[in-house]
């Protein structure tokens, strides 16, 4: 991977929980890896931002952002803000923690699944519609057990 391409930055910005000290690290590599795949393939559908700002929140954070941007007051999962040359994801490590025990998947798989998933929605794609929600997904799924390396 070219150092022009180091172009995802995580931050924890939550207090809920501890979060393994390589985790950010991996989101990094993980991001950069999405983005240099989607670039590879002409998979974006707009221009990909030269640099992406990740957050890592609660769910408190990301309900209040979620209601003032979105005018929906229940937490979620991921968040997702272009601004043209940057982009912005809003993760909430609350939900993936539950979602992932949920659905019996690591943390790590989960909070990468949203990783991807709001990178995909800065490449131009849209999950509103249920024809583009499963091309999204399907899309997501691969990229996810590429940028893994397992399923």
């Amino acid at each position: 991977m070219s150092t022009e391409a180091r172009r995802v930055q995580v931050h924890n910005r939550q207090e809920w929980c501890q979060l393994p000290g390589e985790l950010a690290a991996s989101l990094e590599r993980w991001g950069n890896a999405t983005l240099e795949l989607v670039e590879e393939r002409y998979l974006a559908r707009v221009k990909l931002p030269g640099l992406v700002s990740v957050s890592l929140i609660d769910d408190p954070e990301i309900q209040r952002v979620h209601t003032q941007f979105m005018d929906n007051p229940d937490p979620t999962d991921v968040i997702t803000f272009p601004y043209g040359e940057e982009g912005e994801v809003l993760i909430s490590v609350e939900t993936a923690t539950r979602q992932a025990e949920e659905l019996g998947a690591s943390f790590e798989r989960e909070i990468a699944l949203y990783l991807i998933h709001g990178l995909l929605h800065l490449a131009g794609y849209d999950d509103t519609a249920p024809a583009a929600r499963e091309e999204m997904e399907r899309l997501q799924e691969s990229l996810l057990t590429e940028v893994l390396g397992s399923p």
